[in-house]
């Protein structure tokens, strides 16, 4: 799922069911009640629209961080649909991820994104075109799922995953030349996925996992 950045108050859902699911959470509810505590929540069962177009169940979302009404996802049906949410359409459709998509992020400007997938391929992708920009191959051997996150507006991108010896690791790629990384940092050789994070103000990454 992932809030609308521009209505705090919408909310999309995946959905196995193939579809994807606005919801809008009512102005006038209140998480806590007039003695502070938490209160029970209140069903939502009208949806404010559903997107159709997916094939196979929707694993993941992601709204554009700059466009309104912008939103990515992708689905076991090893596609990527853009969609305007606001004419329930898709803009754009890419149809050969060729596995499961493990992670799907926007750029800081919101032209592209980025998809890490099963078949362990790096895709930059052009968001109104639906075609691939750019492409890392095997930026991590190892089988555990890789994570992504653009480091702001530096022209970089960060990539958490495993090494063939199963140790985690992170490496920085320079989008202008994908060949090889900047840097490649080893962190240790736990069995979990890392979730990377990225402060744009104190140019910070953070990471987080078990």
């Amino acid at each position: 799922m992932d809030w609308n950045p521009f209505d705090d108050s919408m909310l999309a859902t995946a959905s196995e069911d193939t579809t994807i699911k606005l919801w809008g959470i009512p102005d006038e509810w209140e998480p806590t009640g007039e003695d502070g505590n938490a209160k029970s929540g209140e069903r939502l069962s009208d949806s404010l629209t559903d997107l159709v177009g997916h094939r196979k169940k929707v694993t993941l979302l992601k709204f554009n961080p700059t466009a309104a009404n912008v939103l990515a996802s992708t689905s076991a049906d090893h596609t990527v649909r853009v969609w305007d949410i606001e004419k329930g359409e898709a803009v754009s459709t890419f149809s050969d991820m060729g596995d499961l998509t493990q992670d799907l992020i926007w750029d800081v400007r919101g032209d592209s994104y980025a998809t890490s997938c099963k078949d362990k391929t790096v895709r930059i992708m052009d968001a109104r075109l639906g075609t691939v920009a750019s492409s890392i191959d095997t930026p991590h051997e190892g089988l555990k799922s890789v994570k992504l996150v653009f480091l702001g507006e530096t022209g970089k991108l960060l990539s958490v995953g495993a090494s063939k010896q199963s140790a985690r690791e992170l490496k920085i790629w320079d989008l202008k030349n994908l060949e090889k990384p900047l840097l490649t940092e080893k962190i240790d050789t736990a069995s979990g996925v890392l979730m990377p994070m990225y402060d744009c103000d104190t140019n910070v990454i953070y990471l987080s996992g078990k």
